[in-house]
């Protein structure tokens, strides 16, 4: 495809929008009487219409970025901790904070859980579930710190909800799905849903259980998505998770459009056909996941953007927009600019500048309601969309919840100074004796265990047999768990309560 073509293309027989030309044709008298003013007249005026218009647009619009990586800088590299409050204060070194992504009008940003490994798998699965746990931990912490201006949101009606009182909206993702593959994945999965994840992608670059990632000198032949990676897309599907496909092969990626029954997202990639990269979508993927209904979210890497020898800037995002928007619709292009984990053009180093995108996008023609669909709202579609899948997959959706609550002992991001902890819930029935006739469990990183039920003092309690810490585990690597206390009535109705802990 001629890439100098595309402005014109998309304003074309692919963009047909009358009012597009009576705009041109309303301004028109305007500009011949301008050719005969001052040349110092012209510019000013020329320029009002775009200068005034797009600041409006950008503020009035719900801006979402698909990925970041700035919960990665908020803990302490040795022990995962969180320790960086991005609240308090602009932060040196920091692409995205929340002074920020105030500047900038960013109101929903999703934040990744990062991991990659290679290694042996049993090693892994451990691992990389305590990191990813450290992410997740981190970005509640930062949430406490600053319940005045942000908070998580889990759905969208939470995230309408909090941008109603003007908060900046979080949404917890996961970069890498390498705990992911055993016999508990659906248990584990699930509790990642309790914890706010609602869009993952299953791979980095490196391989896993589930399929290949992008890097294909470290996968094998053909390798593409396996059963435990079908097996996962299908409960992702079921819990309102959103299938990330930023990072896969193609093999891997074709499969997973062929297996969801839900339009995935691209959090994070680029367009090939601009940039050919091994991270950047195909004229085929792209097309493909327009079939599928789903949204690529351009990053703002600059390496994926442009050739490394140039400086990629702003111009180099709106490129690959417009070739998307021609190829695609511009119902399937959004935001994901990867801050904190990569490196920005040069003029726009970190999210205060995110209108700059919107000036770019309204210099080329983009008419209000375009650019609202590019900055945030094709993305709350599909939100949406895997919610409402999500909400037909409930089997008894008319049942109400138990009049019963979960109190456990052990509270979010808590140190537990015992590596064979005793982990222990109140549950409070509400006064009418039901809890005596509920099955209850206690979930360990996707594995269930039968607990004591002591109706006397309401508690439910398991005391670890095997050692959290594990063989040869060290600090450096990590000691978060994730444990579910969970309540079944005779109806098979549940009640959770999802807390990450911290072994010493």
């Amino acid at each position: 495809m001629d890439k100098n073509n595309l402005k014109e293309k998309r304003r074309g027989s692919l963009w047909k929008h009358p009012y597009k030309k009576s705009r041109f044709q309303k301004w028109t008298p305007m500009i011949l009487m301008l050719l005969f003013g001052s040349m110092a007249m012209k510019v000013v005026i020329a320029e009002m219409p775009i200068s005034k218009g797009w600041e409006e647009t950008h503020h009035s619009s719900i801006v979402v970025d698909m990925h970041n990586d700035t919960m990665m800088k908020v803990v302490d590299s040795h022990t995962w901790l969180p320790v960086v409050d991005i609240g308090k204060e602009p932060l040196e070194g920091f692409q995205l904070d929340l002074h920020k992504a105030q500047q900038g009008g960013l109101n929903v940003a999703f934040y990744a859980a990062y991991t990659a490994d290679q290694r042996d798998v049993d090693d892994v699965v451990a691992r990389t579930n305590s990191r990813s746990l450290a992410l997740i931990n981190a970005l509640y912490w930062t949430i406490e710190q600053n319940q005045d201006n942000m908070i998580l949101a889990r759905n969208t009606q939470e995230i309408e909800a909090g941008l109603a009182e003007g908060k900046h909206v979080a949404v917890a993702s996961l970069e890498g799905m390498y705990q992911f593959g055993g016999e508990n994945s659906k248990a584990l999965l699930r509790q990642y849903h309790d914890l706010g994840i609602r869009a993952a992608g299953l791979v980095w670059n490196s391989p896993n259980r589930l399929g290949a990632g992008a890097n294909v000198a470290n996968n094998e032949a053909n390798a593409g998505l396996t059963e435990a990676g079908r097996e996962i897309i299908s409960e992702m599907n079921r819990l309102g998770i959103l299938v990330d496909v930023s990072h896969m092969n193609e093999k891997t990626f074709f499969d997973t459009l062929e297996t969801t029954q839900v339009p995935v997202i691209a959090s994070h990639s680029g367009v090939d056909g601009v940039r050919p990269h091994v991270r950047n979508l195909s004229d085929e993927q792209l097309l493909q996941l327009k079939e599928n209904g789903g949204v690529v979210s351009i990053n703002f890497w600059r390496t994926a953007l442009a050739d490394p020898g140039s400086s990629a800037t702003v111009k180099h995002i709106v490129d690959h927009i417009d070739y998307a928007v021609n190829l695609i619709g511009i119902d399937h292009v959004g935001l994901g600019s990867d801050f904190d984990g990569a490196t920005m053009p040069k003029d726009l180093p970190d999210a205060s500048y995110l209108p700059s995108i919107t000036k770019e996008l309204a210099s080329r023609g983009y008419h209000q309601e375009e650019i609202k669909k590019i900055v945030g709202g094709n993305n709350q579609r599909v939100l949406k969309e895997a919610e409402k899948f999500a909400e037909k997959q409930v089997r008894y959706p008319w049942l109400q919840p138990p009049r019963l609550r979960i109190v456990p002992d052990v509270q979010m991001g808590e140190i537990v100074y015992n590596t064979k902890p005793t982990l222990s819930a109140k549950i409070v029935d509400g006064g009418d004796g039901a809890g005596n006739f509920f099955q209850y469990s206690i979930i360990v990183n996707g594995i269930a265990y039968q607990p004591s039920y002591h109706p006397d003092t309401g508690y439910i309690s398991y005391q670890m047999e095997r050692d959290l810490l594990g063989k040869g585990h060290t600090e450096k690597e990590g000691n978060f768990h994730v444990v579910t206390f969970l309540a079944r009535n005779p109806m098979g109705v549940e009640v959770r309560e999802t807390v990450i802990f911290y072994v010493l």
